[in-house]
């Protein structure tokens, strides 16, 4: 859908006398502020392809109804599987630079991954062996080394007994701080029922965690290191495929190059 289309469709909501702005973020989708006298809208047109990178339309807009009310919730105006509308959320993009910042943002997974309603968690699971698989089917350079690495990986992970609410996008781009200082968490294209220790290796690479700080993720979930080193193993390896299948033109094989030579000496310390 373009954005003429998406206007009129839009209309009863945010009148005629609009202000259009294209916002420079995101990879996926085409996002515009949208701005009239009265209030101020973000509006996502969606990439119809988006089920190439394991987007699920329809779990979003499902959990997005779940989760309406919540302080740390982006307010939905309209949404389809084509159009999502939200109030524009004021702030500076979140970094916990402080024991306590990084301590708020701590409570606010947990909060997430808290969450019990059975309509949440009896949307389709996303586990990231699965996201991975799918994205290595979307062809593109794959160093070898690389490939049967991830896949020996995926191998060994061992699913949890139980899936929570994950986000699984965790980044200073989709938390807004508010001039009242409280978090908004934006862009819930792959929240899904997951993995929390996956949800938190998104999070330690999102933020790019210090070593500090990584400590105290892990004394604040009582984590064990290597727990946390292998999900943080597949949850950056699915982040490279990720951009392999969205930015096809680049290349990525130094990255995943890389990316093997890290882990390797990981598993040399197992």
């Amino acid at each position: 859908m373009q954005l003429h289309q998406a206007l009129p469709i839009l209309r009863d909501i945010i009148g005629d006398n609009v202000q259009v702005r294209r916002v420079p973020s995101g990879l996926t989708n085409a996002v515009y502020r949208l701005t009239t006298p009265e209030s101020s809208w973000a509006l996502r047109i969606n990439n119809p392809q988006g089920h190439r990178l394991g987007i699920n339309r329809q779990r979003e807009l499902d959990i997005l109804a779940h989760v309406k009310g919540q302080p740390w919730a982006p307010v939905v105006a309209w949404a389809s599987h084509q159009l999502l509308l939200t109030e524009w959320h004021s702030g500076a993009d979140f970094h916990p630079s402080t024991a306590d910042s990084l301590e708020t943002l701590c409570a606010l997974i947990e909060t997430i991954h808290g969450l019990t309603d059975a309509h949440l968690l009896d949307q389709p699971a996303l586990l990231v062996p699965d996201q991975i698989q799918l994205l290595l089917a979307q062809g593109g350079a794959v160093d070898p080394l690389f490939q049967a690495q991830v896949l020996a990986e995926c191998e060994r992970y061992q699913a949890p007994d139980r899936l929570v609410l994950c986000h699984h996008d965790w980044h200073a781009g989709n938390l807004i701080q508010q001039p009242s200082q409280q978090l908004v968490l934006l862009d819930w294209e792959y929240a899904a029922p997951g993995d929390a220790r996956l949800d938190l290796a998104c999070l330690l690479s999102g933020f790019k965690l210090s070593v500090t700080q990584r400590q105290q993720v892990l004394e604040r979930f009582q984590l064990e290191p290597d727990t946390l080193l292998t999900a943080q193993c597949l949850a950056d390896a699915m982040s490279l495929l990720w951009y392999r299948v969205r930015c096809p033109t680049r290349p990525y094989l130094d990255e995943q190059i890389q990316w093997r030579v890290r882990w390797q000496a990981h598993l040399d310390t197992r």
